[in-house]
């Protein structure tokens, strides 16, 4: 884990944004003054399937992902819901299943609130997801292709750990 933000070094960070639906993931070589995308994506489950068969998807996908590109740190969107209760508690048990995946090989953990990631990119607390598409493609010089919600979250996750750290 970083002990403080003077000591940041260079790290390979793995930016998840939660669901059971969709999984918005992000990988990202950090440094103090850079991000550097290496990949991103978003793992979709069947809808038809049961909840424990989606989780046990996205379990496996995560680990393929952590195996694959060797991140050494997690950093994930904290939940934030106000209506539904019954998606709230199925992503709340994702959430869960990807912690689980994450601290099984050993990444350091990290959460950040919407609020948080939306000041970090776009510095302003309520922007749309317009404005913080906008601000992440700005960032990350990102070719204007499409880009999943859930994934552009996860790369804005990327944007939020650097700047939290190297400052």
């Amino acid at each position: 884990m970083i002990n403080s933000k003077s000591n940041f070094q260079s790290v390979r960070l793995l930016g998840l944004d939660p669901g059971y639906d969709r999984v918005g993931w992000a990988i990202g070589d950090i440094d103090k003054h850079t991000v550097k995308v290496i990949d991103f994506g978003c793992i979709l489950t069947d809808k038809k399937a049961n909840l424990i068969s989606r989780y046990q998807q996205i379990d496996q996908e995560i680990s393929e992902l952590i195996d694959k590109l060797k991140p050494q740190q997690v950093a994930m969107e904290s939940l934030f819901y106000q209506h539904n209760q019954t998606t709230a508690m199925h992503v709340s048990e994702a959430r869960g299943v990807m912690i689980s995946s994450c601290f099984r090989h050993q990444l350091a953990f990290f959460e950040y609130t919407p609020l948080q990631i939306k000041l970090s990119v776009t510095g302003y607390g309520r922007a749309n997801k317009d404005q913080v598409d906008k601000m992440v493609r700005l960032q990350l010089k990102l070719p204007s292709i499409k880009i999943i919600d859930d994934a552009m979250d996860a790369l804005a996750i990327l944007i939020t750990h650097q700047a939290t750290y190297s400052s």
